[in-house]
């Protein structure tokens, strides 16, 4: 059986998800760098062999795990716009207010991982998969001037930097009233360079 197939069969299906469902718990829990295959394993109800027929190490099931929640975000996101249209700013305003939303789901699991103790390797795979997200409307292969690539360098770090200090914060404002500051604030810019 190839592996396309494989990945098909519900078992492989349900063993992944329920390694997924272990990692996020835990991560919720303790720093992922403390964490282990056998606690992850434990937590699923599953064994260490179970696991490494799926995965190579935790990074691996960190990232698919990233993947997992990014594509859940891209369904709801792009879903949503395609059911209706309206002006720049107010899909902006909802684009916006869906990623913190999303965040706000799963905040223990982003806070653990984006925060202080955090892990690099996510803090990276996070910021290039909200780079995606955040500017996939404006079709990034039509980036072609410095000044663009620079607008587009800073509006993704702007927004990682918000989306983590809004994580970290307690008490935490609502993701409505965060998605309406940095619309109604610092969306202008990241209009005016759709535009360009």
């Amino acid at each position: 059986m190839s592996r396309k197939e494989s990945e098909l069969d519900p078992r492989v299906v349900r063993s992944r998800r329920q390694l997924q469902k272990a990692l996020m718990e835990l991560v919720a829990e303790k720093r992922y760098s403390d964490l282990s295959i056998q606690e992850v394993t434990q937590r699923a109800g599953l064994n260490r062999s179970t696991f490494y027929l799926h995965y190579t190490g935790l990074h691996e099931l960190l990232e698919d795990c990233g993947k997992e929640l990014f594509n859940q975000l891209h369904e709801v996101i792009y879903e949503k716009f395609n059911q209706k249209k309206s002006s720049a700013s107010q899909d902006i305003e909802r684009y916006t207010a869906f990623v913190f939303d999303h965040l706000e789901k799963y905040s223990s699991f982003y806070r653990s991982l984006l925060g202080r103790n955090g892990d690099l390797a996510f803090q990276t795979f996070f910021r290039e998969q909200l780079e995606e997200l955040i500017f996939e409307p404006m079709n990034i292969n039509a980036i072609n001037t410095l000044e663009q690539e620079v607008v587009l360098r800073f509006y993704t770090a702007g927004f990682t930097g918000i989306a983590v200090w809004w994580l970290e914060s307690e008490p935490r404002i609502s993701a409505q009233e965060v998605s309406h500051v940095v619309v109604n604030d610092l969306i202008a810019g990241y209009l005016k360079f759709v535009a360009m």
